[in-house]
């Protein structure tokens, strides 16, 4: 569940990283990454989520287990999924950055609620991203598209020089604005980020034969696919789903269904304050795989049908022993360590948890989903 701690900051002023307007998208290449990354057969992506590093962690043991996680997955890349930070410094974030450096991976980063409240700008914080050795990160481009984490991170062909899958970044944002000051309900993916993202995705499609590329798509903020999906087929794929306490701030007409649907516990995920077409419009263009952080004790995924068509809708594992964390009774394991995706030539992929209880003793425990 949400702490305490959380719910302070929330209240806090915050300062988001979007500006207003009608929308301005500058070329749609400037959004891809300019540096070639060369996708080969069982091309392995290395999910991090909700790190949450403050001014009291302690950056030795905390950035181990980090390395730790990256050890037993051994990706060929690394995914970051927001919160990476809450209520920490400049000195704590550049730390964190050596850190990510020394996985010697490429990474990037899109943010969550929580690293925008820190003592440093938001603009600081996406430069020290930015500027970072192996970072991935996109370039801070002038547009008025809401958000910052908006891109496309291209994986082609060494021979062809064609996409061959996309990992698609996008800033699912923070908190709402609300008349009072106060915020309670988390934000979406808006409008005009869609908008964004299907101009992005019929720019690399182009460059195959107008056919769509294959993508994965990272948020930090779960969309309301995941509570329908949950509707469906309540055991899942993989994982379980341990929040609680969620259905008091969870949107009214998914706490309607699940209770037509006989769900006691009622709603235990933090989705934003609407559903938006981001799932019908990803499927569409491509995307095989949504995966979300934000629901620390949630490690549960699933398939979900709509009208557009099926995709894989789920979370990635949270990444270290700050904050909250849940412990599995079923399984016997804390939640934490990370999600990895391994990508097909074919346009699947296989999805491993890996649970990384340690730091010094690198154990882990496995689950596995093939052919997704």
């Amino acid at each position: 569940m949400k702490t305490h701690l959380e719910r302070a900051f929330a209240l806090l002023p915050l300062v988001f990283l979007c500006s207003c307007g009608s929308v301005r998208i500058p070329e749609t290449a400037e959004y891809f990454n300019s540096e070639k990354l060369s996708f080969h057969e069982g091309y392995k992506v290395l999910q991090l989520t909700d790190i949450h590093w403050s001014v009291n962690t302690d950056v030795a043991v905390q950035g181990a287990y980090l390395q730790a996680v990256v050890k037993a997955a051994n990706p060929d890349f690394v995914m970051i999924t927001g919160d990476c930070l809450l209520g920490a410094s400049s000195s704590i974030a550049e730390a964190q950055i050596r850190v990510f450096e020394d996985f010697e991976k490429p990474f990037a980063v899109t943010w969550g609620n929580h690293d925008r409240e820190g003592e440093y700008s938001p603009r600081w914080l996406s430069n020290l991203f930015k500027n970072a050795r192996n970072s991935f990160y996109g370039e801070v481009i002038d547009d008025n598209v809401f958000g910052r984490s908006n891109y496309v991170i291209s994986l082609k062909d060494p021979i062809t020089d064609r996409p061959v899958w996309n990992l698609y970044s996008i800033d699912s944002n923070s908190y709402p604005d609300s008349q009072n000051g106060l915020y309670y309900n988390y934000d979406i993916i808006h409008d005009d980020q869609i908008a964004w993202f299907k101009q992005a995705s019929s720019y690399s499609a182009k460059q195959n034969g107008n056919l769509a590329i294959p993508g994965l798509a990272y948020f930090h903020i779960p969309l309301w696919e995941w509570g329908y999906a949950y509707l469906k087929n309540q055991k899942g794929l993989i994982g379980e789903v341990l929040e609680t306490s969620a259905n008091a701030t969870a949107p009214k007409e998914l706490q309607s269904a699940y209770a037509e649907a006989g769900i006691k516990e009622g709603v235990r995920f933090w989705p934003g304050y609407r559903q938006t077409t981001f799932f019908d419009d990803g499927v569409k263009a491509g995307v095989k795989g949504f995966f979300c952080g934000h629901d620390h004790s949630n490690d549960w995924g699933s398939s979900f049908t709509s009208s557009a068509g099926s995709a894989f809708v789920g979370y990635g594992v949270k990444s270290g022993q700050e904050l909250y964390f849940a412990h599995s009774e079923k399984r016997g394991f804390d939640i934490i360590g990370g999600s990895l995706s391994t990508l097909h030539a074919d346009g699947t992929f296989d999805l491993t948890h890996y649970y990384v209880q340690t730091d010094s003793a690198y154990t882990s425990y496995t689950e596995e989903v093939k052919g997704l």
